[in-house]
């Protein structure tokens, strides 16, 4: 009636004018109305409503386009490569081996027989000649002891000090050039570097081992007066140790003792009577740094090395922090029977690898090729880059589980028993090629489960958080600057107090305990500190209420989403027409639809040569 009415109007002169206002009055406030009331026709709602047209749009699409990659040799490939690698890491590091390797010796040499120091209670240097001279002289050098009773040791008793240079005004701190530091100030350099390290020899220590290197059990080349830049060395490399306040080298001065001497009780005094001179000559002083014992085990009830690393740190600040570092390995691989067994099914994997990378990049590549015509894609996407990271990670890991660690068990006695090695960074290397293993059992299985998304209800799943994270990464640029405020209101509120929150990395570890609640972290509140409760209110409030309720929200509405587009279940459900076609190969699918079963149920718009 409307359009009719207009139809009739006149379209020139004062009316028409007056008609026109009246006309666009009238259709704001019936555009006002739809916009409220919902009232008009659906076209004008879904354009009104752009959230209503979405929803008209992307219900019941079937969604099955998915399906035309997901095949059953992907699956069975990749469930067999992840089966083996499993199988490996069991075979490699069986349970709880490298842990009852270890606790056996820490508890030995730390917490000693219950009558001496404990090694973790240490905190000044008299108390180091203590621990040496009872816990490390009665477990090594005592033949009925309980560490030399279940373990062999293997090579040299190793102890090594690293120093700074005596102290100088050129190392005090100046921060205002303006002033000068009084000449009488000298200052010690706080932290041990290769420039920094004392190279002076000590005479009164020269003139004690003179003649005594290579008797009584020292070794030959033992020079603890003297600086060496690798005294501490490996087959694997120099080792680089982490410490509390600082990091270490393999430098220093160092003696060395044959833990295969006999008689070993005259081994045994000769360490006693060099600990005792070298703790009357000073050689702990405020110029020390670190003080190293290390020494190798071999246990042959579970035919594994145990390489033992103790290190005394000694600060510019007057704090002694002692830790311990031990590690479990075998030097070789390709021994006995079994390791023959596993090189084989190393080979096997090998095989599978390459079916993965480059075989199934290529076939994923061809697929996005042929369907979005750009195969590029799938080289930046997740799925492409797990296939690349599990072929570049397997082949460093057999390089270097088939190039370091080929050195029979009797051939490493041997070397051990020439001259002094560091085993600590071999045991690091082995574990980290078995780290590198697990790796690779976890990008397996996230391939593998993404190939399960031939079922309905994990394509859901997988679908809503995959969606899910494409939009926590765009809140990304939010949330990573908050919480990197957070970390350094961390390291200022704390940094004085609380031993994590000394650096960026740490306070970052502390902020995720706290953001999950963790009870010694939390506990952890000194009530002097308002500051402290203050940030941990703060770090709830905007972690626990705005960022996880947003992403708990996000996940709900992309879950709606994806529930909806995929359609009903009826229609989704398969028959035997689809397994068929998506089990069997060509010639055997052909096989069964023409001859074992052709009057099998089809879809309308399928055929057999499709």
């Amino acid at each position: 009636m409307d359009r009719e009415l207009l139809h009739i109007m006149p379209k020139a002169g004062r009316k028409a004018r007056r008609v026109a206002k009246q006309s666009a009055k009238r259709d704001e406030a019936k555009g006002d109305a739809a916009t409220r009331t919902g009232v008009g026709d659906l076209a004008e709602q879904m354009l009104l409503l752009p959230g209503l047209f979405r929803y008209m749009t992307q219900r019941d699409k079937n969604v099955k386009q998915h399906l035309q990659r997901l095949k059953l040799r992907n699956i069975c490939i990749y469930l067999a490569v992840l089966v083996m690698t499993i199988v490996d890491i069991y075979m490699r590091i069986p349970p709880a081996l490298a842990f009852n390797c270890r606790q056996g010796v820490l508890e030995l040499m730390t917490e000693g027989d219950g009558q001496g120091l404990s090694f973790d209670d240490i905190r000044s240097s008299d108390q180091v000649w203590l621990w040496l001279s009872d816990t490390v002289a009665d477990q090594l050098l005592v033949p009925s002891s309980p560490l030399r009773t279940y373990n062999y040791p293997v090579g040299y008793l190793q102890v090594r000090l690293q120093e700074v240079q005596i102290p100088t005004q050129a190392q005090c701190p100046q921060l205002d050039l303006a002033y000068s530091v009084p000449e009488n100030v000298t200052c010690f350099a706080t932290r041990y570097t290769a420039s920094k390290a004392n190279t002076i020899e000590d005479d009164g220590v020269r003139h004690y081992f003179y003649g005594k290197s290579g008797y009584a059990g020292r070794y030959v080349n033992s020079a603890p007066w003297s600086f060496g830049n690798e005294r501490s060395t490996s087959p694997a490399g120099e080792p680089w140790i982490l410490g509390h306040f600082d990091e270490f080298d393999g430098s220093g001065q160092s003696i060395e003792y044959d833990l295969q001497y006999s008689p070993l009780d005259e081994l045994r005094q000769a360490f006693l009577n060099d600990m005792l001179f070298l703790q009357g000559q000073n050689w702990l002083d405020p110029q020390s740094r670190a003080l190293h014992v290390s020494f190798l085990l071999y246990n042959s009830n579970y035919d594994h090395f145990i390489s033992n690393r103790y290190t005394v740190e000694m600060t510019a600040f007057g704090v002694v922090r002692p830790f311990s570092e031990i590690g479990v390995f075998r030097p070789g691989f390709v021994e006995y029977d079994l390791g023959f067994s596993m090189l084989s099914l190393d080979i096997i994997r090998l095989c599978f690898v390459l079916l993965i990378c480059p075989v199934q990049i290529y076939w994923d590549f061809m697929y996005e090729r042929r369907v979005n015509g750009a195969g590029c894609k799938h080289l930046y996407s997740v799925q492409g880059l797990a296939d690349l990271a599990v072929g570049i990670i397997f082949f460093v890991m057999f390089g270097l589980r088939y190039g370091n660690f080929n050195v029979p068990s009797i051939d490493y006695f041997v070397q051990q028993a020439q001259t002094p090695l560091d085993a600590g960074e071999f045991a690091e290397q082995y574990n980290f090629h078995i780290v590198m293993d697990a790796l690779i059992s976890g990008l397996l299985l996230y391939r593998f489960a993404f190939f399960l998304r031939i079922n309905r209800h994990f394509f859901l799943i997988w679908s809503t958080v995959e969606q899910a994270a494409m939009v926590g990464c765009r809140l990304l640029v939010i949330a990573v600057p908050v919480v990197v405020g957070l970390i350094l209101v961390s390291m200022a509120v704390g940094g004085s107090y609380d031993e994590n929150s000394r650096s960026f990395w740490s306070s970052l570890m502390r902020v995720m305990l706290l953001i999950y609640a963790d009870v010694e972290t939390v506990k952890d509140y000194d009530p002097n500190r308002g500051w402290q409760l203050s940030f941990n209110v703060a770090l709830y409030f905007l972690m626990r209420l705005v960022f996880v309720n947003c992403w708990i929200s996000v996940l709900i509405h992309e879950y709606q989403k994806v529930r909806v587009a995929a359609g009903s279940t009826e229609t989704y459900r398969w028959k035997e027409y689809d397994y068929v076609v998506w089990c069997l190969p060509w010639p055997f699918r052909n096989l069964y639809l023409n001859f074992l079963r052709p009057k099998i149920e089809r879809p309308a718009k399928d055929s057999v040569e499709e």
